[in-house]
């Protein structure tokens, strides 16, 4: 018997509105490297951000509200995930035009088969 297999958990995101008020993300100079692309990225696309999941699963342990989140503390910059899924995203949005809709799809699909 093969009991059937729930899909995997998608961590939380936000729907993000015109007036919702976002935190302000950390400063990108106080970090170097990938980090501070990342966090450069946080600051320009925030509404984006807050509208994915976050594949380090920090819902959970330190519970974020989104991709977002990570970026108003120094918590991204100590999880390799975060960076990675905030400079991707950043990526799709300013190269490929996509929908922060669209985005969630790629994130999900990308970082669920991990």
């Amino acid at each position: 018997e093969h009991a059937h297999s729930t899909a995997p958990r998608v961590p939380a995101f936000q729907s993000v509105s015109d007036d919702t008020k976002l935190a302000s993300t950390l400063p990108p100079a106080q970090f170097v490297g990938k980090t501070r692309e990342a966090y450069m990225a946080a600051q320009q696309i925030p509404r984006t951000l807050a509208q994915l999941p976050c594949y380090c699963h920090c819902d959970r342990g330190f519970g974020h509200k989104s991709l977002h989140s990570c970026f108003v503390d120094e918590h991204a910059s100590q999880c390799a995930v975060c960076v990675d899924e905030a400079l991707l995203t950043y990526k799709l949005e300013t190269e490929k035009k996509m929908t922060p809709d669209k985005i969630r799809e790629v994130i999900v699909a990308k970082y669920s088969t991990d």
